[in-house]
């Protein structure tokens, strides 16, 4: 593809979760340094943004996670431009490990061409959208549950955090990776106070992997504000289920980021539905039970 850009990298210790593997949030962190080496070779550099007062803010992120990695794994990320519409560009992301060509990522996100002045949507520059030749094509990056059953009556789980200074990025804000960091730890936090704390989930007899992300920015939440992260089991399918995890403005309650994450369950013999126990705990009538 003509107007993709490669780059390839090994994972380096420091990057490792306590699951022994490479974390969501790390992967999109590669994804949003593979989209800046890819603006840099085509001339639109740190550089040339801070001079020209323009800039990139990321609208929406959507991430399908297949295969895990682990220390010392050659990785190669390939992304390029799919579409461009007045003032937005959508970017992909395919994401492999070198040795074995096995698919680790494959994501898509949406970004807002932006004057750094006035803080407003600017119409992109004919000349960007020739240089980065978009190709028009978009596919399915199954991060949803065929068939959902809406769950009904959920347990909502609420943290309250304030924004840490080591959470932001080069221009003050919090990284947009960081919202799935949060939304991952709600859920953590949820399952604890009810009763599955991971060394329960260690000792199962089935395995509960996120597969994707959806992720919506609507305000960019800044040092030291109080966020409010409410989440809940949204809906349930044949082998997956999805949390709803928003993240709010805990004075305002202002919307700051809505995070869809949607889990895989298995067992020894392939897919399965999630477990009726852990389900009974994650909605309000199991109390009553």
């Amino acid at each position: 593809m003509d107007n993709g850009y490669t780059w390839q990298f090994s994972v380096r210790t420091y990057e490792m979760a306590a699951t022994g593997q490479v974390g969501p949030a790390t992967l999109l962190n590669y994804l949003e340094e593979g989209a800046v080496q890819a603006s840099s070779a085509r001339g639109y550099d740190y550089e040339w943004y801070f001079t020209n007062k323009r800039n990139w803010v990321v609208r929406r992120m959507t991430i399908r996670f297949y295969t895990p990695v682990s220390y010392g794994d050659e990785l190669e990320l390939f992304t390029w431009v799919s579409t461009f519409r007045r003032v937005q560009s959508s970017r992909e992301c395919a994401l492999r490990r070198l040795s074995d060509g096995d698919l680790i990522a494959r994501a898509r996100g949406n970004w807002a061409f932006i004057n750094t002045e006035t803080r407003q949507p600017e119409r992109i520059p004919q000349n960007i959208i020739e240089e980065f030749d978009p190709d028009g094509v978009q596919e399915d990056l199954d991060t949803g549950i065929t068939e959902p059953i809406v769950v009904e009556d959920p347990v909502m789980h609420t943290e309250q955090r304030r924004v840490q200074y080591h959470e932001l990025d080069s221009q003050g804000h919090v990284n947009h990776a960081v919202y799935l960091v949060w939304a991952e730890q709600a859920i953590m936090s949820s399952l604890r106070a009810l009763g599955w704390p991971p060394e329960r989930f260690q000792t199962s007899d089935f395995t509960m992997r996120l597969v994707a992300a959806d992720i919506e920015y609507a305000r960019s939440a800044l040092d030291d504000e109080p966020v409010w992260v409410v989440t809940r089991l949204a809906e349930i399918g044949h082998d997956r289920a999805a949390w709803v995890s928003e993240a709010r403005h805990g004075a305002t309650g202002e919307m700051m980021a809505k995070i869809v994450t949607t889990y895989a369950f298995t067992d020894e013999k392939g897919p399965r539905s999630i477990p009726d126990a852990l389900q009974l705990a994650l909605t309000r009538r199991s109390s009553s039970v």
